[in-house]
């Protein structure tokens, strides 16, 4: 089977480094091949894909409205004649012209759904998401969820920081809108201000629009000694570094999965979410992690105080690993994949 991943670009995200997971594990046994639009590109998340996938780059500049480049995107595509053309993200299909077998991942909430009806079929990350679509009319819908690779992310094997100084994490794209790092930054200054309680960091991992912005809070809230930035890190380094944290909290205002929340469960780390239901369906609405009430800060920073003061439930780490290797696989996603796609070529 020939497979076509079409995306507008590879920055690094949840969306795309589950895409790099995905076609690593379906060349193992299909033809696959990545058509990349926008020249909007992160160099060592390309370099992660297997070099069996060809990757093609048309280089557009986000934005572009020369049809010179669309008819390159479909000349490639109709040249390498795919069995299923897979795209992830709202408006590529648009783009392709001709009679071609379409799936959608759909990875949030908030999608529009206009182009559902040109695909033969949908996916959705989550129950949620499919629950969504749903309600939007669409019945059909899917659910597979990403994928991550669980073999290799190393696990934390300390229940308690030797030092007694909490190392907390959060893992996203710097972008207060969706990820809620502000609510976060929030909670911090209530723990070290009101409550006094100052045996731990907190390490923003990520890159965004919103980097100035939560700096300054960090600045305004007097902060420096407690909020660390550091920058966009490698799969690989997060795969190797998650276990050396203490705590993982996900503040985000919707999401539609959450991929980190089930690498940081695959490291054996605790973590806090917030009440939404992408994350709260990953930790089984409580029973392998904690919530807190989606965008209060005080609720937030009450449940970072009950982890500081060893009021964890350490029985859930477990649980919470044993539930992400048989859920959460890239191995598992990538089968019920091809499943989908098979049955869709076996239908014509």
């Amino acid at each position: 089977m020939k497979i076509a991943h079409v995306v507008w670009g590879m920055k690094t995200g949840g969306v795309e480094t589950m895409l790099v997971n995905i076609i690593n594990e379906q060349v193992k046994t299909e033809e696959v091949r990545l058509f990349i639009i926008n020249d909007f590109i992160d160099e060592f998340i390309v370099d992660k894909i297997s070099p069996d996938c060809k990757v093609s780059r048309l280089n557009r500049k986000p934005g572009n409205r020369n049809p010179i480049k669309v008819l390159l995107l479909n000349f490639w595509i109709l040249r390498y004649n795919p069995d299923i053309i897979h795209v992830h993200s709202s408006r590529v299909s648009q783009l392709l012209l001709g009679r071609w077998n379409i799936v959608r991942t759909i990875h949030n909430t908030d999608n529009v759904p206009y182009e559902y009806p040109k695909m033969k079929a949908l996916f959705a990350i989550s129950d949620v998401v499919k629950d969504v679509t749903i309600k939007q009319g669409f019945p059909d819908v899917k659910t597979i969820y990403n994928g991550i690779l669980t073999k290799n992310i190393k696990s934390r094997s300390k229940s308690t920081p030797e030092d007694g100084i909490y190392r907390l994490v959060q893992v996203s794209r710097l972008d207060i809108n969706q990820k809620g790092q502000d609510i976060l930054i929030r909670a911090v200054d209530k723990l070290v201000h009101a409550y006094k309680i100052t045996n731990f960091i907190l390490y923003l991992i990520g890159e965004g629009d919103s980097e100035k912005q939560l700096r300054d809070l960090v600045d305004q809230l007097d902060l420096k000694d407690y909020v660390f930035f550091e920058g966009l890190k490698t799969q690989d380094y997060i795969y190797n570094h998650l276990c050396d944290y203490d705590l993982f909290i996900q503040p985000s205002r919707f999401e539609g999965f959450g991929i980190t929340v089930a690498e940081a469960l695959a490291a054996k780390i605790p973590v806090i979410v917030s009440n939404i239901e992408g994350p709260m369906e990953i930790i089984n609405h409580g029973e392998y992690g904690m919530s807190f009430q989606v965008g209060d800060a005080d609720d937030l920073a009450e449940k970072i105080k009950i982890v500081l003061q060893g009021g964890y439930d350490d029985s859930m780490i477990e649980k919470a690993y044993q539930h992400v290797c048989k859920e959460y696989d890239v191995a598992v996603t990538a089968k019920i994949y091809i499943e989908g796609y098979k049955s869709i070529i076996q239908s014509k």
